[in-house]
């Protein structure tokens, strides 16, 4: 296995398989429900890999676009898309200067913690400006995002470790974050996965954010506003609560009128 887990879509999705796209689907249509009153027909993933959730949309019969920076996540994309009959437009380029003429979308959304590889708070805000124009009026977006407590709290609220199998495969994950640059928030990370008798490492620089610089780079964009948080994938879960089973810090932006 040459090169490093992002240049490995099959890898890829194998490691991360312990999350339940179709039952994620279904919350981030309630939250846009929630929102709109109806569900979403034309959806955008990005930073979007493999495109597991817009593949998931793309099955329950939305228009969907996939944009990733990797031609290698993308090419792979379009086989899924194409040995499933069903249809996604992909867009290789970067998620925080991406453009697609003549498209507009009911709901965007980012997975994964992708948000993380936005390494400071000028090219976040390029980032949300581009979703926003991307949006139509009353679009929402959806940014899952690590929680603060992963890295200010000493308590953190994800494991660094995980076994994972799927179809005859496992795979042994570790995911090690050193600490952070105190001046940029920025760690240089480490996964390695085993598998098949083989370990694959990378190694990837990830911009820790909190909810007070996401919602002062949404102020900075201009186009959008924070509407609710999350903790994990439930339409009705809290964050900031101190619940136990809350994870994650999942921001809900709309696009105004």
């Amino acid at each position: 296995m040459a090169g490093g887990l992002y240049d490995d879509p099959e890898l890829y999705e194998l490691a991360f398989a312990y999350r339940d796209v179709a039952a994620e689907v279904d919350v981030l249509e309630a939250w846009y429900r929630r929102r709109r009153g109806t569900g979403p027909r034309r959806v955008l993933e990005l930073a979007a890999g493999p495109a597991a959730h817009a593949l998931e949309f793309a099955r329950r019969g939305c228009q969907v676009a996939a944009v990733d920076v990797s031609p290698v996540m993308c090419s792979y994309a379009e086989r899924r898309a194409r040995r499933e009959g069903v249809s996604i437009d992909v867009v290789e380029a970067d998620m925080v200067r991406f453009r697609i003429p003549r498209r507009r979308f009911d709901l965007a959304i980012d997975m994964l913690d992708s948000a993380s590889h936005i390494l400071n708070l000028d090219a976040m805000v390029s980032h949300l400006q581009a979703v926003g124009a991307h949006l139509v009026p009353g679009g929402v977006y959806v940014m899952e995002t690590s929680h603060p407590a992963d890295f200010l709290a000493g308590a953190p609220k994800t494991q660094d470790r995980w076994r994972v199998t799927r179809n005859g495969r496992r795979a042994d994950v570790r995911f090690t974050s050193p600490e952070l640059d105190p001046v940029t928030q920025v760690a240089e990370c480490r996964i390695s996965v085993r598998v098949d008798g083989h370990v694959v490492r990378d190694s990837v620089a990830l911009r820790r954010w909190t909810a007070t610089e996401v919602e002062a780079a949404v102020r900075l964009a201009g186009t959008m506003t924070v509407v609710d948080r999350h903790g994990w994938f439930d339409a009705d879960a809290p964050f900031g609560t101190g619940d136990p089973a809350e994870w994650r810090m999942i921001t809900i932006l709309e696009r105004g009128a």
